[in-house]
């Protein structure tokens, strides 16, 4: 080859070489901004996911201090709410990409709360002393750890925290020097928990709390066949003393038993809202058919960023069941299933409502302009439910259709 030919042909391999270094420089480039945008996404979920958290242990420890005062029928109230809003935190919690090792103390005693609360609304009246002592001692630790939570999500804020992942890819969020990770944080907090009395009122085998064998084989195909997915691509995370198991599939937890699904929530980052809200009702009602619960019908939606969440109640004969509720959640992005809680309660029984609507409505201030009512179970009873005006206000009053007595009251 002459010299000629020779130095064109370096010529062609440098022109080429220097288009292929400027090509993997912009996919660099571009891969890179790619990725911090999902780190960064990821990294606001799982702080949401974290700030719900707090905010459920919070609203349990101002329960469980109210209830240590409660008389009557509200004592059964605040311990209905008390459970709600342990099952809440636990699932809230259950989202957070860390490993059981940094909250077993958390969920032990969430579990621990939510059983005793449980254990009151079955026994109903009012609580006596020893019931008294322990929901004292429950307020006292749920109040301390609440403070707690507070701290870290403050520190979150300020930035002397920084989120971490269970994605390996996601640990290092940026790049350079790192803060402390809130997952150590959470772990110096369950090496510091607060102590809780021994509770002499919660007799275990009562609250359905006692430590079960978790069929965790049961529980993978029956959140598969709800997913549509095989079991074998959900992967165990924990497992808790009722007998259910909580499992995972990329941003996707599921919290379930061997009966089926109990909860589920996804940790992705719904940054567009494409889809219309029917289209995502009609796909929440089609996700609870499959699920098993066609016999529900739908009381109303909420809208969080790109996310539409469908509530349902259980239907008694041609009354609404309040006490069975459930909720489905649709990405508008996809119309994908992006959150799901089971029906709570059972809607089921024969009920009878001795008095007519005419003798109910007695009951309502004649202040209160009436536009509607609708018979409804409301805590295993039968009731009206009147939907009412007052000026500006909307207000909606339950009334006893055997003793036309007011059993709650929502303003909005």
């Amino acid at each position: 080859m002459n010299e000629k030919r020779m130095r064109k042909l370096q010529r062609v391999l440098g022109t080429y070489t220097a288009a292929a270094l400027t090509v993997l420089a912009l996919m660099a480039t571009v891969y890179g901004t790619h990725l911090e945008d999902f780190r960064t996404a990821a990294r606001y979920s799982y702080e949401l996911s974290f700030e719900e958290s707090a905010a459920a242990v919070n609203a349990l420890s101002d329960t469980l201090g109210k209830a240590r005062y409660a008389t009557g029928e509200l004592c059964r109230s605040l311990a209905s709410e008390a459970f709600a809003e342990a099952c809440a935190a636990k699932a809230a919690l259950g989202t957070l990409p860390f490993s059981t090792v940094e909250m077993e103390q958390t969920k032990s005693f969430l579990g621990t709360a939510g059983g005793f609360a449980r254990q009151l609304c079955d026994s109903g009246g009012e609580f006596d002393d020893a019931e008294r002592a322990d929901l004292s001692a429950l307020a006292d630790t749920a109040e301390a750890y609440a403070a707690a939570l507070t701290q870290m999500r403050l520190s979150l804020a300020n930035g002397e925290l920084e989120m971490d992942s269970r994605e390996v890819r996601l640990r290092n969020v940026a790049d350079g020097e790192r803060t402390r990770l809130l997952s150590e944080s959470f772990a110096e907090a369950e090496e510091n928990f607060p102590l809780t009395a021994e509770l002499l009122s919660y007799q275990i085998e009562k609250a359905d709390t006692q430590s079960r064998y978790a069929d965790v084989k049961s529980a993978a195909a029956a959140a598969g066949r709800l997913l549509g997915v095989s079991p074998e691509l959900l992967r165990e995370e924990c497992r808790y003393a009722d007998g259910s198991v909580g499992l995972s599939r990329d941003s996707l937890y599921i919290h379930a038993s061997a009966d089926g699904v109990l909860s589920l929530s996804d940790s992705r980052l719904v940054e567009t809202g494409t889809v219309s809200e029917k289209r995502a009702a009609e796909k929440a009602r089609e996700f609870l058919r499959l699920a098993g619960y066609g016999d529900m019908q739908e009381s109303g939606r909420r809208r969080a960023g790109n996310v539409l969440y469908v509530s349902f109640l259980g239907r008694v004969g041609e009354a609404v069941c309040l006490d069975c509720s459930a909720e489905v959640g649709i990405a508008l992005d996809n119309c994908s299933l992006y959150a799901f809680r089971a029906p709570e309660g059972i809607a089921n029984g024969s009920y009878d409502w001795p008095l007519s609507e005419s003798d109910a409505q007695a009951a309502l201030p004649s202040s209160l302009v009436p536009l509607g009512s609708r018979r409804v179970v409301y805590e295993g009873q039968p009731c009206y439910e009147f939907r009412c005006r007052d000026g500006e206000r909307s207000v909606t009053i339950l009334v006893d259709a055997r003793y036309a007595r007011q059993l709650s009251i929502t303003v909005e």
